[in-house]
């Protein structure tokens, strides 16, 4: 009986152990990507001292300096199934980002971007050619819409085309068990990866998050040709060079690699040899509604990761450990011989006489 019940347990004892090493080296990297069906939106708000609005009243473009506006951008995120990387099984994703800030004061449209963008799933790395050998994606997979300065014909809108080049760097989120160290992440304005340094823990709508900032120097991001009287000219339009600098702010949720809350610091000027004119100094910021929105996502989400990753080895490594000893200590140890019983002395009485 005790032999059955120590082999029992050391069979317990082992595939606890065997789900100890298997959860955190084959299970969890399984299951720590992010998911191929995306379809979300963020909101980020906030103030600008200055800032380029371009409307037309049905005479053509007119071109304006707003002061002290009211923004809110919208950030969609779209799965694309089309791309060939799409697939069951895949360790990348293909995700189109469309961005627009307007004027809260009249819905004025004051910018907008498209970007679609191959990247790992368990890393958030953009695509990065490595050769016909070993691509990473399909190379018309990540792209950068550029929109014209104007229409071919009056009234319509400034043609669309796709520029396919690599992204690199994260791209929508950090990686599964993000560390405290700096890391590289795409900026869209300058087209590049800058790195993001870490800066402390801070505590985020009752998460404790991960402070990353990320410091874009001056950077000439375009050449185009512009109003003249934006920039102080006589001369109905001039090329101008646009410059961008800028901080961002990213808070992250180590566990599972999401930016709980993010702000951009934004500063653009259109330079020429003689002037040069700000169109848009500014700063945005996630509001409450997507932080909290964020929140939800990580709690879903952290302790089945952490289980996975920690926690669920842990325990079972403990927990196999010891079935295991116990099982060896049944199985080695003697069972005591059984004492022989004794026979019953007989007494005899002898009656008195």
């Amino acid at each position: 009986m005790r032999r059955a019940f120590g082999l029992i347990l050391l069979a317990l004892g082992v595939f606890a152990v065997a789900g100890a090493v298997l959860l955190p080296t084959y299970v969890y990297p399984k299951l720590a990507k992010v998911p191929l069906d995306q379809d979300s939106t963020s909101l980020l708000e906030g103030t600008a001292s200055q800032v380029l609005a371009v409307t037309d009243n049905g005479s053509g473009p007119v071109s304006a300096i707003r002061k002290d506006a009211k923004l809110t951008a919208t950030a969609h995120v779209q799965a694309n199934f089309a791309a060939p990387e799409m697939h069951q099984d895949t360790d990348y994703a293909v995700w189109l980002l469309a961005v627009q800030v307007t004027d809260d004061a009249d819905n004025t449209v004051l910018s907008a971007s498209k970007r679609q963008v191959c990247f790992d799933r368990r890393t958030g790395e953009g695509y990065e050619p490595r050769g016909e050998s070993d691509p990473q994606c399909d190379a018309k997979s990540s792209f950068v819409t550029e929109l014209k300065d104007k229409a071919d014909k009056d009234g319509q809108k400034p043609p669309e085309t796709n520029d396919y080049k690599a992204q690199p760097g994260l791209q929508f989120k950090f990686p599964f068990g993000t560390e405290q160290q700096d890391y590289k992440v795409y900026d869209d304005n300058t087209g590049a990866a800058v790195t993001a340094k870490y800066s402390g823990t801070e505590t985020v709508d009752g998460i404790e998050t991960y402070k990353f900032v990320q410091d874009i120097p001056d950077t000439k991001t375009a050449t185009k040709d512009v109003p003249g009287s934006l920039v102080g000219s006589a001369d109905p339009t001039v090329k101008a060079d646009l410059y961008y600098r800028g901080v961002n702010t990213m808070w992250v949720e180590p566990v599972t690699g999401i930016e709980v809350k993010q702000q951009q610091q934004q500063h653009q000027e259109l330079r020429t040899l003689t002037s040069s004119a700000v169109v848009f100094d500014g700063t945005l910021a996630f509001t409450a509604e997507t932080v909290a929105k964020m929140a939800d996502q990580v709690n879903a989400n952290k302790g089945r990761l952490e289980f996975l990753s920690s926690t669920g080895p842990l325990w079972l490594g403990i927990g196999g450990g010891v079935l295991i000893i116990v099982a060896i200590v049944l199985l080695v140890r003697r069972p005591r011989p059984e004492t022989p019983p004794q026979p019953r002395r007989k007494v005899l009485y002898t009656a008195n006489t």
